[in-house]
């Protein structure tokens, strides 16, 4: 997980673009309740998660010693499953983003042919998005015998916007992004699975490097798939970083790299930055623009009196004190008198005008 600092900033365009791509269709289900759950292993982020679902993994570390070299150990990853069942009929999963080097133009490329590791990484050709997708990443599903390419298109509009957020244009990193859709049948049971990535060649003076970056999937049942993509785009929309794992990160890397340790100054400047993400990234686009792309609203939180960005697949919107959510299209649900919820404290929360 690398930390340009436009890509930290939760409800960025490349999210807006993402959601729209991943779930472009999406309807309703009557009722949905979610709690606000901490990544489990290191605080790192925050994100809804529906009752009942089952979470695994989080912030995973690499050790060099295993992979031979620090290219791959020095940023954190994030390997993180929501699902709804011990199986995963329905699921998120966060795929880790792994740098990985072509040896073609090197002069010891002879000696680490593709399939082989050279300093922590990987030795494989350079690929786009949809072949990353579509090859790749299939060989290492875990129903890879039985899946089968259903469609899959190229994103240049999100290519072209991570270019253009790229802070370290000197490095003349390239861009492409895509979204595949899968079928397999387990069980007697046909799954839909819909795949994203942004494939970052990290241009000319990193000898070949390059990496997977905002890879996401989501599966559910295909007869049922469309019913599920709301929620999908909810909780991916939910996710905010936590700007204090942020800052320790960034420490963290520049240890790990060898690098100067930045000033307290410089982390002080950069948590800034990170707590007003928000509105600067909506700056860079008309908001309600922004809101349409992604099927969301403003609401306003009546504990709070804050302005909260989310879905406008439902009706209605209440909300705690803790940050949990609950929408339906039902007008007369009321969730503090719901005996199968066992909640209370909730107020509803209604659209900002």
């Amino acid at each position: 997980m690398s930390f340009p600092r436009p890509f930290l900033r939760p409800g960025g365009l490349v999210l807006a673009l993402l959601l729209s791509a991943v779930c472009p269709e999406a309807r309703s289900q009557q009722t949905l309740a979610m709690t606000k759950m901490k990544e489990p292993k290191e605080g790192a982020f925050t994100l809804l998660k529906p009752g009942g679902w089952l979470n695994e993994g989080g912030i995973v570390r690499w050790d060099p010693l295993t992979y031979g070299g620090p290219a791959n150990c020095i940023e954190a990853k994030v390997d993180f499953t929501l699902k709804k069942d011990a199986k995963g009929s329905v699921q998120i999963h966060w795929i880790p983003e792994i740098y990985y080097v072509d040896m073609r133009g090197s002069l010891a490329g002879g000696m680490f042919p593709v399939g082989s590791w050279y300093n922590g990484m990987p030795v494989q050709y350079k690929m786009d998005a949809q072949t990353f997708l579509n090859r790749y990443l299939v060989q290492f599903h875990e129903k890879a015998g039985s899946l089968t390419l259903v469609e899959t298109r190229n994103l240049p509009e999100v290519a072209r916007l991570c270019a253009d957020l790229d802070f370290m244009k000197e490095m003349q990193c390239t861009y492409t992004a895509a979204v595949s859709d899968f079928r397999f049948v387990d069980g007697g049971v046909a799954y839909r699975e819909r795949a994203f990535c942004v494939i970052q060649d990290m241009g000319p003076y990193t000898a070949g490097m390059w990496r997977n970056r905002h890879t996401v999937s989501v599966r559910a049942p295909e007869a049922e798939f469309a019913r599920w993509e709301p929620l999908f785009k909810e909780i991916i929309a939910s996710v905010e970083l936590d700007p204090g794992w942020i800052v320790r990160e960034l420490r963290g890397q520049g240890e790990r790299g060898g690098t100067m340790i930045r000033t307290q100054e410089e982390v002080n400047r950069i948590g800034r930055e990170i707590a007003r993400g928000q509105a600067e990234t909506n700056a860079r686009i008309n908001h309600q623009s922004y809101l349409n792309l992604t099927g969301q609203e403003d609401y306003v939180n009546p504990h709070t009196g804050e302005t909260e960005t989310g879905t406008n697949q439902w009706d209605h919107r209440w909300v705690d004190n803790l940050g949990n959510v609950i929408y339906t299209d039902n007008e007369d649900y009321n969730p503090n008198i719901d005996v199968n919820l066992n909640m209370s404290g909730f107020k509803r929360s209604r659209v900002k005008q």
